[in-house]
């Protein structure tokens, strides 16, 4: 049975098990990108380096924004196409993923340098974290190109349920990193530059070794040069599925940036704000490490829920959802817990810097402690999206982060000062896990209805150019 054929007819807690664990291995080494490099800033230049480095998040966001319109939107329509059995379109969608975001990560990254400093001072920069959040900047960006193929050719790996390729690409760039951080920070004495030169070689590792598994036909889709290019009638498809975590993305670039500016606007002194800022620092490293367990559950729900619902088997598309829920929501109260217990000895990690370390304890406490209520939401929105509507992934993940999250981020500091910035995370996560879980549970009812799938499979017609 080769691997599409699992996809359709293996039992699903095995398939979600065989391609979750590489998965979550592999967002795991993605999220050691920034812990390694926050880690050795923080031991090894302070906390206004860390804090510089936190600057460069929205930018980040941002980028990552388009990177996720093409690269998600591209892995759930392939896993569609497979299911449907429709391989030359297939083809066409992982040709013009590597197309498109070529062209995005030439151009924004120059768009972005020629404004910098003004966009440094928009987002919140403060006099202290400014000169090291344009040093890690102006170097990382010219890598971005690097990292964003690596991830949507990874990403359509696993789509095709490559998930053990997908994760030796990330592992081999995360592991690269690990080793050139301290070299350059500390052997050379380069500072912030040092981590981000590092990033940007382990990049481009990644990027290699995932055009080698396609260019090499080890995959069930081949890379053809001729599909590297864009099909409107594809695109217009993947922009669709894709419109969701693009728009969360670009939301989450604009909370850190709310989260900046309150921070200025409520701490009595910009030191404080920058010690609030360094704070956010670390606490988003850390919850976007703790965070990749359920994004790899996701990513390994994906081609089974997208190939099964392209085939109409709705029962094996339930399977994957309400076991996907289940696991997701058992992650998220471990990780809460781990973090009320533990929230000290891990900020200790970063910083020996008693006034920043006791900050971050008790910052991380607070804004985590409702982390065990997204379970169901995270995994919700992904599926939507895997099954290509578009329109209710945008609104249920634009609940938490635009419609309750940044007006209680504004509100809160009138009422409770800098302490109400931290409460706005865990109260927005609450109330819209309740919006999202009532949809998810409507859903899962709406599939037991449907049922086990008609036997009908359509043939893959003649390329469309």
């Amino acid at each position: 049975m080769n691997k599409l054929q699992r996809l359709g007819e293996a039992p699903v807690p095995t398939l979600l098990r065989e391609l979750s664990i590489p998965a979550i291995i592999g967002m795991l080494v993605n999220a050691l990108y920034n812990v390694v490099d926050r880690l050795y800033i923080g031991q090894g230049c302070g906390r206004d380096a860390i804090a510089g480095v936190a600057l460069s998040f929205p930018f980040m966001a941002i980028l990552a924004a388009f990177g996720t319109l093409i690269g998600v939107g591209s892995g759930a329509l392939l896993s569609i196409k497979l299911g449907e059995k429709r391989h030359a379109e297939a083809e066409m969608v992982v040709g013009q993923c590597i197309a498109v975001k070529t062209l995005f990560f030439i151009t924004l990254p120059i768009i972005i340098l020629c404004f910098l400093d003004w966009f440094l001072k928009t987002f919140g920069a403060t006099p202290e974290a400014l000169p090291y959040a344009r040093e890690y900047l102006r170097i990382i960006l010219y890598g971005n190109i690097f990292s964003h193929l690596s991830f949507g050719m990874a990403n359509m790996l696993r789509s095709e349920g490559q998930a053990n390729r997908s994760m030796h690409c990330l592992v081999i760039g995360a592991v690269l990193n690990t080793i050139l951080d301290p070299i350059f920070i500390f052997g050379f004495k380069m500072g912030v530059a040092g981590a981000a030169w590092a990033t940007d070689l382990a990049m481009l590792s990644t990027a290699a070794v995932a055009f080698y598994f396609y260019l090499s036909g080890k995959t069930a889709v081949r890379l053809r040069w001729k599909r590297v290019r864009i099909f409107p009638r594809v695109l217009g498809r993947v922009f669709a599925i894709g419109l969701s975590p693009f728009l969360l993305q670009l939301m989450m670039g604009g909370i850190t940036v709310a989260y900046n500016r309150m921070f200025l606007r409520w701490a009595p002194t910009t030191e404080s704000a920058t010690l609030e800022i360094a704070a956010m620092g670390i606490i988003h490293t850390l919850l976007s490490l703790f965070f990749m367990p359920l994004m790899g559950i996701t990513q390994g729900m994906q081609p089974i829920v997208g190939y099964n619902y392209g085939a109409k088997d709705f029962h094996r598309v339930r399977s994957a959802y309400a076991l996907s829920v289940k696991i997701a929501s058992l992650v998220c109260l471990a990780v809460t817990l781990t973090i009320l217990i533990f929230a000290g000895p891990i900020a200790r990690c970063f910083t020996n810097e008693p006034l920043l370390l006791k900050t971050t304890t008790r910052d991380f406490r607070l804004f985590s402690c409702m982390f065990f209520t997204i379970g169901m939401p995270v995994v919700t929105v992904d599926y939507y999206r895997s099954i290509g509507r578009a329109g209710i992934a945008i609104i249920l993940s634009m609940m938490r982060q635009g419609f309750m999250l940044l007006p209680l981020i504004l509100l809160f500091p009138i009422l409770w000062g800098v302490t109400g910035i931290w409460l706005a995370g865990p109260v927005s996560d609450l109330l819209s896990s309740i919006v999202t879980d009532i949809v998810g549970f409507r859903e899962l009812r709406k599939l037991a209805r449907l049922g086990p799938a008609a036997d009908s499979r359509t043939p893959d017609p003649a390329p469309v150019e």
